[in-house]
């Protein structure tokens, strides 16, 4: 029997419009597209990250979205305020400022409703290795 071996691969976030979901989260992430095969467009794109081996595949979906996601996306950024802007203007929209357990982020919500946080570095020396943008 050979050694078991299991790793994150990459994070699904449903969208209403694939063409749509790679513009909004390559700009978000900084990410660029990797191609699929021809049979896999209709229903998925998927994205690169520039620092991580980790992807984020877009699947389309027509479902309405019904409650509060059980999992999500964290962005640490050196600059709360600035990339809650920035990301606003992409098309994002806030949705609650928290301020809990020493941590003050901001709740948003991207153009299909799915939740994702922008946060104060929890990875510092991470965050620095990454290049402006």
């Amino acid at each position: 029997m050979s050694e078991l071996r299991s790793r994150v691969a990459q994070f699904v976030i449903d969208v209403g419009d694939l063409d749509a979901g790679v513009a909004f989260w390559a700009a978000v992430l900084d990410a660029t597209e990797e191609t699929l095969g021809a049979d896999s467009q209709p229903v998925y794109r998927r994205l690169k990250l520039p620092d991580s081996d980790i992807r984020i595949l877009l699947q389309r979906t027509d479902d309405p979205k019904t409650s509060k996601e059980r999992m999500h996306l964290d962005l640490e950024t050196n600059d709360v305020d600035a990339e809650v802007e920035r990301i606003e203007a992409l098309g994002a929209t806030r949705w609650d400022h928290q301020q809990e357990r020493g941590h003050d982020f901001w709740v948003l919500h991207d153009p299909w409703g799915n939740e994702f946080c922008v946060l104060s570095p929890e990875f510092p020396r991470l965050l620095a290795r990454r290049r402006a943008t």
